[in-house]
């Protein structure tokens, strides 16, 4: 359970254990040694710390650093789509669209004149020779 706990906790908890663990003087002899001990214990506990501060704050500048980054590339982004004139784009669109339905209608028109045409030619050259006029009606 102690791995899922943030690193700087285990280490806080591990600054606070080594100094619960130096040992009270037994006798006035040791005192001066063990003082002297517990003072190089507290001076590495302080390093540790100190080297902990360093670290994060050097994380902490590279994280500054990056969010800056990131801020000017939003920002051109954001320079970048501005200058993108929608209104020349939606003008532009218009007018395609306009030329499509211009061709589609001469389209429509030039098939309906071929047929116009084929119908003329068939009227003129088949249907009087042999006069379909006359058995149509006779149908009728």
């Amino acid at each position: 359970m102690a791995s899922r706990r943030h690193p700087h906790a285990i280490q806080s908890e591990y600054l606070v254990s080594n100094r619960r663990r130096t040992k009270k003087p037994s006798s006035s002899n040791n005192n001066s040694s063990t003082t002297a001990t517990e003072a190089q214990a507290i001076q590495k506990s302080l390093l540790r710390t100190q080297n902990l501060l360093r670290n994060e704050l050097e994380r902490v500048s590279h994280l500054g650093n990056a969010i800056e980054e990131d801020g000017k590339v939003l920002q051109s982004t954001m320079e970048d789509h501005k200058s993108l004139n929608t209104k020349n784009a939606r003008k532009a669109l218009t007018g395609l669209e306009r030329a499509q339905r211009q061709e589609q209608q001469i389209l429509m028109l030039s098939v309906f004149f071929f047929f116009l045409v084929a119908f003329y030619v068939m009227w003129s050259r088949v249907l009087i020779k042999f006069d379909f006029l006359s058995i149509i009606w006779s149908w009728l």
